[in-house]
């Protein structure tokens, strides 16, 4: 009985569990891809390298 009641929550779990894993996994990919790509400068703005 414990056994088909663990199978039965754990079959309506899935798709949810799916779903924030997938969520999950797409935040995380736009956060590394976000980071790798040079932020804009405002016109007129210039970069300067600062150094210790």
């Amino acid at each position: 009985m414990p056994a088909r009641a663990f199978i039965f929550v754990s079959k309506r779990l899935q798709p949810p569990v799916a779903g924030f894993l997938c969520i999950a996994t797409m935040q995380l990919l736009m956060l590394v891809v976000a980071n790798c790509h040079e932020q804009a400068l405002p016109m007129g703005a210039i970069r300067v390298a600062i150094s210790h």
